[in-house]
C-alpha cells in the first residue's frame, strides 16, 4: 500500500515536473526589466583584486552559469539568496553547484546504507531507500542555504558596528574643514577590518567609474541587502551640497545605530538568562527526580 503511494506520488510529481519544463511560466515585468538591468550594469566591484572567494572555473563555473540561466529564464530571482553570497564574498554559480551535490549526497546516502545492510544479511524495508532519498535530499538541499543565511546575519551585524565607526570618523573629518567626496573615502582607510576594505573598495569603485559616492553606498546596500547603508546613500544626496547638514546628519545615523546596538545587545543578554534560567530549572527536576526515584520504588 505504501509502495503503490510513493509510486503514484512519485509519477506524479515527475508529470509536473514535465509539465513545467515543457510550459514555463511567463515571467513577471518586474523580473524581466531587472535581470535586464543587471547584464548592462558593469560587474560589481565588491571585493579586493583577489576576486570573489567562491570564483570557481571548468565544469563548477559552467553548470552554475547554466543553473542560473535556467532558473532566470523561470522568473526565479533568488534575490535574498543573491544578497546574502555577495556579502560573503561568494559567487552564485558555485553555491547552486554546492546545493545540487548536497542533493545527491543525501539522496544516495540512505541507498549505500540499504546495500551495506544487504551485504550484512539484512533485509530492509523497500521504502527506506525511496523515502528517506527523498528526504534526505530535500533537508541536505536547503542546509547551504541555512548556513548562508546565518553567516550572511553575522557579517550583517559586524557591519552595522563598523558602519557607526565610520559615520562617526566621516563627521569628524567634515567638522575638520574636509569635504564629503574627501571625507568618506578618507574615513573608510582609516578603518581595519573586511567592513572598512569593503566600505573603501566601493568608494574607490565609485571615483573610477566617477559616479557620486553616496550613490555607490545606495546601490552597495540594495546589492548586499543592508537598508543602512540604502538610508545613507539617500540621505547624502539629500544634503550633500551643504556640509553641516551632512554632518548633523552623519552625526544622528551614528547615534542611531549605537542605540540599535545597545538594544540587540540587551536582548540578547536577557536570551541568554532566559537559558541559563530555564537551564537551572531542568537540571533541579532532574535532581528532584533523582533522589525521589528511589522513594518511588520502594
Amino acid at each position: 500500500m505504501s509502495t503503490g503511494l510513493l509510486l503514484g506520488s512519485g509519477l506524479g510529481a515527475a508529470l509536473c515536473l514535465l509539465l513545467y519544463a515543457l510550459i514555463p511560466p511567463r515571467p513577471q515585468l518586474g523580473t524581466a526589466v531587472a535581470r535586464w538591468e543587471r547584464h548592462r550594469e558593469p560587474p560589481p566591484h565588491l571585493t579586493s583584486a583577489s576576486g570573489v572567494e567562491g570564483e570557481a572555473s571548468g565544469w563548477r563555473q559552467l553548470l552554475g552559469r547554466h543553473l542560473v540561466s535556467f532558473l532566470s529564464r523561470r522568473g526565479v530571482t533568488l534575490g535574498r539568496l543573491r544578497s546574502d553570497l555577495a556579502l560573503l564574498e561568494k559567487s552564485l554559480e558555485t553555491h547552486l553547484v554546492a546545493k545540487c551535490a548536497y542533493a545527491l549526497f543525501g539522496l544516495v546516502l540512505p541507498s549505500l546504507f540499504t546495500a551495506v545492510m544487504l551485504g550484512a544479511g539484512i533485509t530492509p524495508p523497500l521504502v527506506l531507500p525511496a523515502a528517506g532519498g527523498l528526504l534526505l535530499g530535500a533537508v541536505f538541499f536547503l542546509l547551504p542555504d541555512l548556513s548562508v543565511a546565518a553567516q550572511a546575519e553575522q557579517r550583517r551585524h559586524e557591519f552595522r558596528r563598523a558602519l557607526s565607526c565610520y559615520l562617526d570618523l566621516v563627521a569628524m573629518s567634515l567638522a575638520g574643514g574636509r569635504g564629503v567626496p574627501e571625507a568618506l573615502p578618507s574615513s573608510a582607510r582609516i578603518g581595519t577590518g573586511w567592513a572598512f576594505e569593503l566600505l573603501q573598495d566601493t568608494l574607490d569603485h565609485a571615483r573610477i567609474l566617477r559616479i557620486s559616492p553616496w550613490a555607490a553606498l545606495a546601490e552597495l546596500g540594495e546589492r548586499t541587502g543592508m537598508s543602512e547603508l540604502c538610508d545613507l546613500g539617500g540621505a547624502l544626496l539629500l544634503v550633500a551640497d551643504d556640509g553641516a547638514r551632512v554632518k548633523s546628519s552623519l552625526t544622528a545615523r551614528a547615534s542611531t545605530q549605537r542605540r540599535r546596538q545597545l538594544a540587540e545587545a540587551q536582548g540578547a543578554s536577557d536570551k541568554a538568562d532566559q537559558s541559563i534560567q530555564m537551564a537551572l530549572v531542568v537540571l533541579a527536576v532532574g535532581f528532584v527526580l533523582f533522589l525521589g526515584y528511589p522513594a518511588v520504588v520502594n
